[in-house]
């Protein structure tokens, strides 16, 4: 098992961006809706970026895998084998030192 470093961080940060934007404008629908009044002027907006996150991170996910792991977590089945994450962890490390270029100066 290898963990690879990758641009993950920004997707992820991207994700919670939407995902309180989303909570937001869904706030103010139900506010609408139930009749109290939304603070005045106030709009959502999502750019076309936000909408190609949203359609490209559901096919990345596998959801049923996912469930069968917080299931598995619920009810204290979860084995993890830790030797196979250290290798993990170990491998990636190495790769890192390997391809890290060696600073210049004088």
């Amino acid at each position: 098992m290898k963990i690879e470093s990758n641009s993950n961080t920004t997707l992820a940060g991207l994700q919670d961006n939407l995902q309180r934007a989303s909570n937001d404008a869904k706030g103010a629908v139900q506010q609408a809706q139930t009749g109290a009044s939304p603070a005045k002027n106030s709009t959502v907006s999502l750019s076309s970026v936000s909408s190609d996150l949203r359609a490209s991170s559901s096919s990345d996910i596998d959801t049923a895998k996912v469930e069968s792991i917080k299931a598995a977590i619920r009810d204290g089945s979860l084995k993890m084998d830790t030797s196979k994450i250290a290798d993990g962890i170990l491998s990636t490390a190495r790769d890192l030192l390997q391809t890290r270029t060696p600073p210049t100066g004088g």
